[in-house]
């Protein structure tokens, strides 16, 4: 038995020095060994017959190691010491067989054991090297030093549930999140009900690209997930004390006097229908030759700067308010500059429509001489038997103003004196605002500066510098898990964010985009996204918590004009300067990892507005076209008619008609979709 065992010892030990002596590189222990011929002879036995492993020099050996542990330093006297970089990964390598132990390497005390090198169980690619796996130092006559590169208790990540955190890497970019988890950590956080209520969007609007069911808006669906707006956060007891308004009834001939709309007839294409549309007149959609579409075209007869659909539930009809301004086919109009005060005639027109037969019918009509009006808002929180509701927008005589839109049997033409109360800093014009809450809202003036009002007080409560030149646009980026975050957006291209509480401490700049931006900004709650242009045609989406790391959401052939997000769904609706209409999927592109955006993230044309310079026609174009996402960024800018131009787009955000959306060309040319729905 004994000489069977010390036969089997021999066989072993020769095929030992069989494999050594496959090494050139092998010298005597006398002599100065090389780092190759140094692993293989301080390996233990066991691992003699695996391949060795190239031996990182020091210098990039301690870059890996302090950029993973810092704590690890250089000893005096360690100038040579050659060792091993960590290996990422382990769980592609196999264990070896266990071989016994050689008793001639147990005394030798003037070579340190190293941990065997091991074969991966995926085949290795030729002319590349394989990395080993974590040594000690081995080290002449020293007593071995390990690399201990687990995290110290004392430098645990405070997240517990985090995996970015213990992975301990840098995110410079959103190309650094290439996994859906850590990209959605990251952007996101760690809240569970913030999170199961963008699980519950994931499930409920992903799985149509274009489309999406209007039962998953409802209450009882198991999917809904509500998104309420600042306003209604508390009741606006400031509104309930108001003055009365000053107007006065007016007949129709006095209200062209004032306000005159155009009377021509515009020559149209609808698809392959042929016709002319006159001012108020409503052409509903022909058969397209794409299928059956359901909606209208209507002919506002003036410049639209503005709309804004009525958030109320407990109506039957669905409520629609127009900001209009003579100046059309004006594009130059001296009336119509952002810089400075400006007061004369405007007009607000409210229009009625039927979800079932798209009727359209005029509610009311306001003429003011407040001078042209944007940002046009109605307060969803504002509760009166008596009023349809309370409509806000930013007046061209630099005020914020509100006006409350009351109950009518029938038609009326009104002309406003006075608004029920305005919001405004002498000498200091405000160019945008946006609702904190139910009786507080926040300003953009045209001097960079940002103000927080109270409602029926002119004395902001706060009033601090963000930007060097005009704010273009300003929103409240609201969450029911975290402080809203306020995103600026100036004329000069700059893009800021920062919390109210403190300004100083928490303002982030996103940097600049190309060129200027004249792009009004918009919020979409569902994905926690503020939605922007990049100042030429690029449309770009970031979340609060990571404005390092826009979204690329798509790109359109010209300059992008307009944006209209819903805080009831996750699609986004955004036009050009060209007359496209696109629309996308915003939960498909921020709930997804990016290896994955290229077979999931797409973007579809709506619509495309053309114009024959020839016979002076304009041709709505029905055809659906789908684009393939793509991060590269072409500037595409070229001169378009400008009767096409997209002025602006919104989605209905009731439960009942929130698959109703409405925009409008520089032609005065509205159109209004129910998306999805056939006849």
């Amino acid at each position: 038995m004994a000489q069977s065992e010390d036969a089997n010892s021999r066989a072993k030990a020769s095929q030992r020095f069989k494999t050594l002596d496959s090494f050139q590189s092998v010298r005597p222990v006398s002599e100065s060994p090389s780092a190759t011929a140094l692993a293989v002879l301080n390996s233990e036995p066991n691992a003699r017959s695996s391949r060795p492993r190239r031996v990182a020099s020091k210098k990039a050996s301690h870059s890996i190691v302090s950029s993973i542990d810092p704590t690890v330093g250089d000893e005096e006297g360690d100038d040579n010491d050659d060792f091993v970089p960590e290996e990422a990964m382990d769980e592609d390598e196999d264990e070896d067989e266990e071989q016994p132990d050689d008793p001639a390497t147990e005394d030798n005390e003037d070579f340190m054991e190293i941990e065997p090198p091991q074969r991966n169980k995926k085949a290795v690619t030729k002319g590349k090297s394989m990395r080993a796996k974590p040594t000690t130092v081995a080290k002449r006559g020293r007593k071995p030093k390990l690399l201990d590169l687990s995290v110290d208790s004392d430098t645990k990540s405070p997240t517990p549930l985090s995996k970015l955190d213990n992975k301990r890497r840098v995110i410079r970019a959103l190309k650094d999140l290439t996994s859906a988890r850590d990209k959605i950590e990251r952007i996101y956080g760690l809240n569970p009900e913030k999170l199961l209520k963008l699980a519950k969007v994931k499930e409920a609007f992903e799985t149509g690209p274009f489309d999406f069911d209007l039962d998953a808006l409802q209450e009882g669906s198991k999917c809904y997930v509500d998104f309420p707006s600042p306003c209604c956060r508390g009741y606006a007891t400031n509104l309930t004390s108001l003055r009365s308004a000053s107007y006065h009834v007016i007949e129709l001939s006095e209200f062209q006097e004032l306000f005159a709309l155009s009377e021509c007839e515009i020559p149209l294409l609808i698809g392959d229908l042929d016709t002319h549309i006159k001012t108020g007149q409503k052409i509903e959609f022909p058969t397209f030759s794409c299928g059956n579409r359901k909606g209208f075209v209507y002919n506002v007869g003036g410049l639209v700067t503005d709309m804004a659909w009525l958030p109320r539930e407990d109506t039957d009809s669905l409520f629609l308010a127009l900001s209009i301004s003579s100046r059309l086919g004006a594009p130059v109009d001296s009336d119509l500059r952002c810089w400075g005060e400006e007061s004369h005639e405007s007009c607000i027109a409210v229009y009625e429509v039927c979800p079932d037969s798209l009727s359209f019918e005029k509610y009311l009509t306001i003429v003011h001489n407040f001078g042209e009006t944007w940002d046009l808002k109605w307060h969803a929180g504002f509760k009166d038997e008596t009023a349809l509701g309370m409509l806000a927008a930013c007046c061209q005589d630099g005020s914020v103003r509100f006006i409350k839109i009351d109950k009518a049997a029938c038609h009326e033409f009104r002309k406003y004196d006075s608004s029920d109360f305005r919001v405004a800093i002498p000498q200091t014009p405000i160019s945008c605002f946006d609702f904190t809450s139910s009786d507080t809202i926040v300003c953009g003036f045209q001097n960079g500066n940002v103000a927080e009002f109270q409602l029926g007080s002119d004395m902001p409560s706060y009033y601090h510098k963000i930007h060097d030149s005009y704010i273009i646009s300003i929103v409240a980026a609201y969450s029911d898990c975290e402080d809203t975050v306020i995103s600026t957006t100036s004329v000069d291209g700059f893009i800021s964010a920062f919390n109210p509480k403190n300004i100083r401490t928490t303002k982030a700049s996103l940097g600049r985009v190309r060129g200027g931006n004249t792009t009004i900004a918009t919020y979409c709650p569902p994905v926690y996204g503020v939605v922007y242009s990049d100042g030429v045609n690029s449309v770009k989406a970031y979340t609060p918590r990571a404005i390092f790391a826009p979204h690329q959401i798509c790109q359109h052939e010209n300059t992008v004009s307009s944006l209209g997000a819903s805080r009831l769904h996750p699609f986004l609706l955004s036009g050009s300067s060209d007359g496209t209409l696109m629309i996308n999927n915003l939960a498909r592109r921020f709930l997804t990892g990016i290896k994955n955006n290229v077979a999931v993230y797409k973007y579809l044309k709506l619509w495309q507005w053309d114009f024959g310079t020839a016979e002076k026609k304009y041709r709505l174009n029905p055809n659906y076209a789908v684009f393939k996402f793509s991060v590269n960024e072409v500037s595409k800018a070229r001169v378009s008619p400008q009767g096409v131009n997209i002025t602006c787009c919104k989605w209905n955000e009731t439960r009942a008609g929130g698959k109703f959306y409405s925009f409008v060309n520089n032609a005065g040319l509205l159109v209004i979709e129910e998306l999805g729905r056939e006849l």
